[in-house]
């Protein structure tokens, strides 16, 4: 039969007990045999009373069930804990309203087996009180049975458990947060204890380690396995932190599963147990591996930024030396004019003058393109060219400087074609300074030597000579923009540390290498130019200017705010058979167009008034202007200058200074048209 059902309680053991205490009162009269039990009733009592205020205040409550008379009694503390009023008569509808609904069945099952086997029961429980709050109980008790062997009376005790209840939860909630929070942090949090054991590792560690969380606990570093001096380091960092008790902090590096090195912040907290000891140490290892490779960047970039600046302050003093190089000779050139009419001595002056001037204008051009190739504005013009011609104009434009050193050049080709799909004027370029190279680092009479092999889909030309040689550092750096090779030792040989700089942007916008060796200082060196082949096509020779004679009988405007230089082109076109006319600003060039017919305009952009685009706009908003040849010859030899001279309708676009084939050829292909009754688009 189900306890729930079974008649109400009764108290009929403390209530027989009670009703024996209060029935009789002791008397001086009264016999030795009664006297002594009445001593014993007091005493009872006592203890009761004792009994009594002990379980109150330890907060446990009583009832007593008589299940024969269906009486039931609660302590003073029973009432407590269930909120009823102790003048209020105890009943076991009472107590289960208390009890949580969901708690109900729980509380009979317990009962239950306890009177069906005859055993105590134990049950933990809520009660919940009219306000809705909520009591953590357990109750308890035991059954006394009768001589038919059916549940006599059910006595036990309920104990308020609320407080240790919601602790053990608080605790357990804060250990679930802090589980929660360990597998989702990026950091990795362990705790070691006084043997620095690993007691927990958040799951984090897997995803580092390979290994699961499971597999560190209860070990120490060194038998995990961990690299040596690192377990070292973090057995010294728990060791002072379990002796000290004070936060430790330090950072090392580890390489993960995925092979990966990443840098760690490890903080290391101490734990105090009750004896004030440190009784374990909790450590939270932070990833700031993006952190270490931006401070590591920035130590890259400033150490990069301290070479370039060196480098440009390099670069800015050979600068100046190469052009106070020209400019001396120049210098003496323009004087010796001023003193001399002999013919030979003026000839050779003017010799001196048009050859440093070309070596100024070849300083320029090179930064010129190297500022192209860097901004990726430098566009080549493919076509089928043979690898030979190229090699023979690249010889042709170094053997002067070959001669002058008496320096022999052999010349090794392919017995077959070999043909490239290139910019032919580029490549030119590029091997001429290679061979300019050799030699200029090649003492005088050593031989220098240029060879290429067809290999495959590629064609390989080594450029190979016997001078100076090269160091590994040097190699490394040696096709750097402004790097020289001993740019101020006995073996300078000036220049400003673009030509190889240039050779290999030029191969590359090619789709080929170039590459260096040398076996170290005074062994000479080998640059080794690698090219993609190109389809066979028939011999396309090389164009080359042909001389001309010069045009005669041209009208020229010249306009630029340098007096000198416009004078000077003046006095040239003069000498030329021409008739030139000066302007030395905007507006006075625009008057003299809109006054006089010409044929030819040469114009500078930057002038002190208004600028050269707009003087040509003006012109070319004039009937007399439309068809008038305007020439832009200025400083400016940017690829948006040039945009600019191509918008306001300039016929050609010239970089100071203007070489005399240039010259020549404009005036001869103006005269040429004008005398065939058209002028020039």
């Amino acid at each position: 039969m189900r306890w729930s059902k079974l008649a109400a309680p009764a108290l009929w053991f403390l209530g027989g007990v009670a009703s024996a205490l209060t029935a009789g009162r002791v008397g001086r009269a009264q016999r030795p045999g009664r006297r002594v039990r009445n001593e014993r009733r007091v005493d009872l009592a006592s203890r009761l009373d004792a009994f009594e205020h002990v379980t109150d205040s330890a907060g446990i409550g009583l009832y007593f069930w008589n299940m024969a008379t269906d009486t039931l009694t609660w302590s003073q503390h029973h009432y407590a804990i269930f909120g009823y009023d102790p003048a209020l008569p105890a009943s076991h509808a009472m107590f289960r309203a208390r009890i949580h609904p969901q708690d109900l069945d729980t509380v009979d099952a317990a009962v239950d087996l306890a009177l069906s086997s005859r055993s105590d029961y134990l049950v933990r429980f809520r009660v919940q009180l009219p306000d809705g709050a909520l009591r953590y109980v357990r109750g308890s008790g035991r059954a006394t049975y009768g001589a038919d062997g059916r549940p006599a009376a059910l006595n036990g005790a309920v104990i308020d458990i609320t407080e240790t209840t919601e602790a053990v939860h608080a605790t357990r909630q804060r250990e679930l947060d802090l589980a929660t929070v360990a597998a989702n942090l990026p950091d990795i949090i362990n705790r070691y204890d006084r043997q620095r054991r690993c007691l927990f590792v958040s799951p984090r560690i897997e995803a580092l380690t390979g290994q699961p969380a499971a597999w560190f606990l209860g070990k120490t570093h060194e038998e995990l396995g961990l690299d040596p001096v690192l377990a070292a380091r973090w057995s010294a960092v728990l060791e002072d932190v379990i002796r000290n008790g004070t936060m430790r902090e330090f950072d090392f590096a580890h390489v993960g599963a995925d092979g990966v090195e990443r840098f760690y912040i490890t903080r290391a907290l101490p734990s105090f147990g009750p004896d004030g000891r440190v009784e374990t140490v909790l450590t939270i290892s932070t990833d700031h591996t993006e952190r270490e490779r931006e401070a590591r960047q920035l130590r890259l970039d400033g150490a990069m930024l301290e070479k370039a600046d060196l480098r440009k302050n390099e670069y800015l003093a050979t600068l100046a030396h190469e052009l106070r190089g020209p400019l001396a000779p120049i210098s003496s050139a323009v004087q010796l004019l001023g003193l001399s009419d002999q013919p030979a001595v003026r000839e050779k002056a003017r010799g001196v003058i048009e050859r440093q001037v070309a070596q100024l204008a070849s300083l320029v051009g090179d930064l010129m393109e190297v500022g192209r190739i860097s901004s990726g504005k430098l566009a080549i013009e493919r076509a089928r060219v043979q690898l030979r011609h190229v090699i023979d104009q690249a010889v042709e434009a170094s053997k002067p400087l070959l001669d002058a050193r008496r320096q022999a050049l052999s010349v090794e080709l392919p017995h077959e074609d070999a043909w490239l799909d290139a910019d032919a004027l580029r490549l030119v370029q590029a091997f001429s300074n290679l061979l300019t190279n050799a030699s200029k680092y090649s003492p005088r009479g050593a031989p220098v030597a240029i060879q290429a092999r067809a290999n495959g889909k590629h064609v390989e030309i080594k450029v190979a000579d016997q001078g100076i040689g090269l160091t590994e550092e040097a190699m490394r750096d040696i096709f750097d923009l402004f790097v020289q090779v001993n740019p101020t030792g006995v073996q300078a040989q000036g220049g400003l540390g673009i030509g190889l700089s240039l050779v290999r942007q030029l191969v590359e916008l090619h789709g080929g290498s170039v590459a260096v060796h040398s076996a170290g200082l005074g062994q000479g060196a080998c640059f080794t130019v690698r090219l993609p082949l190109g389809r066979p096509q028939a011999d396309l020779p090389l164009p080359h200017a042909t001389p001309t004679p010069p045009a005669r009988g041209l009208k020229v405007l010249v306009v630029d705010d340098n007096a000198d230089g416009a004078q000077t082109l003046a006095a040239l076109l003069d000498a030329l058979g021409h008739q030139a006319v000066t302007a030395f600003n905007g507006r006075d060039a625009v008057r003299l167009a809109a006054e006089q017919a010409f044929d030819l305009a040469f114009l500078d952009l930057g002038l002190p008034d208004i600028s050269g685009i707009q003087v040509a706009l003006t012109i070319r908003g004039t009937a007399r202007g439309k068809q008038l040849p305007l020439v832009a010859l200025t400083g400016l030899g940017r690829d948006q200058d040039r945009y600019l001279t191509q918008a306001a309708q300039f016929t050609e676009h010239l970089v100071k200074p203007l070489a005399m084939d240039d010259l020549l050829r404009i005036t001869e292909a103006v005269a040429a048209r004008r005398d065939a009754g058209t002028m020039m688009q």
